[in-house]
């Protein structure tokens, strides 16, 4: 038998002080701050027909800044995308807002805009291929490049 609810609680003591442990490290700035690669590879999303930026994709960038401002020689390439909805001229020029969108806030976050590269596709290069006018969440998209150097 178990018995009483008062010999749980050491054990969910000790749970719930694990949880807090792994949730500070993740935050660690120095573990986040650090490609752990030549490069780091990073995706923020759009929603449809639209190019600002959510909570998710500003703690993106945050991390992105942070990385770049850390170290004055990594070069960030910023790469705008669109899905398949729509006429291709249209997701032209909003892949180009949504990769403007990103480059103007890792410039506000402090990256010198000489050390990022932006460019955007369009409908073309997409992750997740789909016939037209088939809305795709995976290619509303701009990838974000952390490129150390050689």
């Amino acid at each position: 038998m178990i018995g009483s609810l008062g010999a749980w609680r050491p054990l969910v003591a000790a749970i719930g002080c694990c949880a807090v442990v792994a949730c500070a490290d993740r935050g660690s700035p120095t573990a986040a701050a650090t490609p752990q690669a030549k490069g780091a590879w990073y995706q923020v999303y759009f929603a449809s027909d639209k190019a600002e930026l959510d909570g998710r994709g500003s703690m993106i960038l945050d991390r992105v800044a942070d990385i770049a401002k850390r170290n004055e020689d990594v070069r960030v390439s910023v790469i705008g995308k669109t899905d398949r909805v729509g006429a291709p001229d249209a997701n032209m020029a909003l892949s180009e807002a949504r990769a403007e969108r990103v480059r103007n806030a890792l410039i506000d976050s402090g990256v010198p805009s000489s050390r990022i590269d932006t460019s955007w596709v369009g409908e073309r290069k997409q992750d997740m291929r789909t016939p037209d006018d088939i809305a795709e969440q995976r290619d509303r998209v701009v990838d974000v490049l952390v490129q150390l150097p050689n």
